[in-house]
């Protein structure tokens, strides 16, 4: 008679069975980091350049004029951030916002004769504010008009926008003594923006 084979089946080793385990494991924590760190990526917003938060970036009362201060600083300090900003988050657009105080502003406009930025940039000296939103929005295109001449060339598809954030006057109360809360209300805001909705990769 043929002997029966009693021997029992070899089992592996149980730490093959713990390493395709842990194997396992690190690939699929490994594709949860890479897809979080893809989503932060191209998720992540352009950095605010502030600069309201510096008092050399304000104007005198009643006028647009950029100071030799406002502009050294901003080319120097500023300018540097945006630059980056702009080639790091693939930023398309440039916003410039320019705030007022409360301080009344009568006058006669003229700045309908622009239809230009440019235009009216070459002519700073001859134009008039006629209430503080016309105010506004001239030391928004002063500020425009540096930052182009700085890196307008620099991109071809890079666009600048102005703005005005004037302040409403109430002459009940309007007050012709100048405050430190008069001097912040006069700066400007630079927004950082895209707007194609598509997701881009951070560059730097």
């Amino acid at each position: 008679m043929a002997r029966r084979n009693t021997r029992k089946p070899k089992l592996e080793a149980p730490w093959l069975a713990y390493t395709d385990l842990l194997s396992s494991t690190l690939l699929i924590l490994s594709v949860v980091v890479v897809a979080s760190v893809l989503a932060r990526l191209t998720n992540e917003k352009p950095p605010i350049i502030r600069l309201s938060d510096a008092k050399d970036y304000r104007f005198a009362r009643g006028s647009f004029e950029v100071s030799k201060d406002f502009r050294e600083r901003l080319i120097s300090q500023e300018l540097p951030k945006i630059d980056k900003a702009v080639r790091c988050y693939a930023i398309d657009t440039i916003e410039i916002i320019g705030h007022t105080d409360k301080s009344p502003n009568p006058g006669i406009s003229n700045i309908d004769k622009y239809s230009d930025p440019k235009k009216m940039s070459k002519d700073f000296k001859r134009i008039y504010a006629g209430s503080n939103a016309d105010l506004g929005l001239l030391r928004a295109f002063a500020v425009q008009s540096l930052l182009e001449e700085q890196i307008g060339d620099k991109y071809i598809d890079l666009e600048f926008k102005s703005y005005s954030a004037s302040s409403l006057i109430n002459p009940e109360t309007s007050n012709s003594k100048e405050g430190s809360s008069d001097k912040e209300k006069r700066r400007i805001e630079i927004r950082l923006t895209r707007s194609s909705k598509e997701a881009v990769i951070t560059r730097c």
